[in-house]
Parts: C-alpha cells; sequence; structure tokens
C-alpha cells in the first residue's frame, strides 16, 4: 500500500465532508416527514361509532406514534453518521497539519 498524494488526501476530506453533509440532509428530511406524520391526527370523530368502539382510533395514534418515533429515531442515527464522518474528515485534516508542521521543523 503507498502513501496517499496530497491531492488523493485532499479529495479524499473534501468526499467524507460532502458524505457528511449529505447524511445530514438525509437527517433533516426524515425530521420533516416525522414532523409532517405528528401532524396526521385523527380523532374518534373521524372513525365511526363502530371504528370507536373497536378501538380502531386507538390503535391509528399508536400506530402514528409509533411511525413519528421511527422517523425521529432514523434522524438521529444519520445525524450520528454524519458526524462520525466529519470528525474523522477533520481528524484526518488534523493528522495531516499536524504531521506538515513536525516535517518543517525537521527539514
Amino acid at each position: 500500500m503507498t502513501t496517499p498524494t496530497g491531492e488523493q488526501l485532499v479529495a479524499s476530506i473534501e468526499a467524507l465532508h460532502t458524505d457528511a453533509g449529505r447524511w445530514y440532509e438525509m437527517a433533516d428530511q426524515l425530521e420533516a416527514a416525522a414532523e409532517d406524520a405528528a401532524g396526521l391526527v385523527l380523532s374518534t370523530f373521524h372513525f365511526s361509532g363502530l371504528g370507536h368502539l373497536l378501538g380502531i382510533d386507538g390503535l391509528y395514534e399508536e400506530f402514528q406514534q409509533a411511525v413519528v418515533a421511527l422517523l425521529r429515531q432514523g434522524a438521529t442515527n444519520f445525524e450520528s453518521v454524519g458526524g462520525a464522518l466529519r470528525a474523522a474528515a477533520e481528524g484526518y485534516q488534523q493528522d495531516e497539519v499536524d504531521n506538515l508542521h513536525r516535517l518543517r521543523n525537521i527539514y
């Protein structure tokens, strides 16, 4: 395995930042979907009397809350991936800066 060139390193760090940004965008989209889903409320009025007696309105509410929770969990997980990618990029970038300073002090 060869040492990457400076251009390859820069391209890799930029790619990590780009990928992190995409994960954050998807997290925002999932959070927006969660907000939309949270607003999809149906009350007892929206179900027939029989539907209410059978508990369908309660089932709908449980399902809606589960969907909202899953969307929010997905958003949180996507943000975590984006954060990990961003941290990796910043770590590689800092390593490169540290190594460059060390090399300049040697020569």
